[in-house]
């Protein structure tokens, strides 16, 4: 459908095979264009460069919604402290083994997201904050 292609209803898609068929056609076409620049130095270290900060910003969207709601309510602090240890540890072998920069900083900043979001967890549970009305909104209640 036509809201399929609206940028505020994305991820909001009417049917199930749209979805597929979306993410299908991003993999042929961008596993077709690395097929065609593979024997570029700068291509490939721009994709790998892309995908370790694309992993980096991985809990980016958490931070931000707990920031909106003022609550890590039903967030599990468990999974956070793993998430937490494995990048951490991560980011030490990268650092240990002199991986290429672009690593260690992204492992980095990993860290420092799951650290903001460990301070979320203490701060909204210790000082909590009044809290945000939410708004329905019809199109939120599709999945995928």
């Amino acid at each position: 459908s036509v809201a399929d292609f609206d940028l505020n209803y994305f991820w909001h898609w009417s049917k199930f095979t749209d979805y597929v068929q979306c993410v299908l056609t991003f993999t042929g076409v961008t596993g077709y264009i690395t097929y065609l620049w593979l024997d570029s130095s700068l291509f490939v270290e721009t994709l790998g460069f892309l995908a370790v900060f694309t992993e980096a910003m991985l809990g980016v969207p958490q931070l931000y919604r707990n920031y909106q709601n003022r609550s890590t309510e039903g967030m599990s602090i468990k999974m956070v402290l793993m998430w937490s240890s494995g990048d951490t540890f991560k980011t030490v072998y990268f650092i240990l083994n002199q991986a290429p920069f672009q690593f260690s900083i992204c492992g980095l900043l990993q860290v420092f997201v799951d650290i903001a979001i460990l301070l979320q967890v203490y701060l909204y549970s210790h000082y909590p904050q009044k809290p945000v009305s939410h708004t329905a909104h019809p199109a939120s209640t599709k999945a995928l």
